[in-house]
């Protein structure tokens, strides 16, 4: 198993550091695993595997982290709210 920076990820899939960080918010791209107290790379076999998926045009199955998922349902609410607000004027 091999670790490898965020800026080697970047240079691979050729994307922008704020495009990965919305991949991975998304649930669209693997998440970073912590190597360190303060650093947080990529596992090599990982990024590749999502690569290979994505030339294969097979669906990459991956869960949204719950983080995520709660802030999507919390957003989802809040829209739903102000639309009720504007219904009733």
């Amino acid at each position: 198993m091999q670790f490898i920076r965020i800026r080697k990820v970047l240079k691979m899939i050729g994307v922008s550091r704020t495009t990965l960080w919305r991949m991975v918010q998304a649930g669209t791209f693997p998440l970073p695993v912590r190597i360190t107290e303060r650093s947080r790379g990529y596992v090599l076999e990982t990024v590749e595997a999502w690569m290979t998926a994505r030339t294969d045009g097979t669906p990459i199955d991956m869960e949204m982290p719950a983080v995520v998922r709660k802030r999507a349902e919390r957003r989802a609410a809040a829209r739903a709210a102000l639309a009720r607000l504007r219904r009733t004027g």
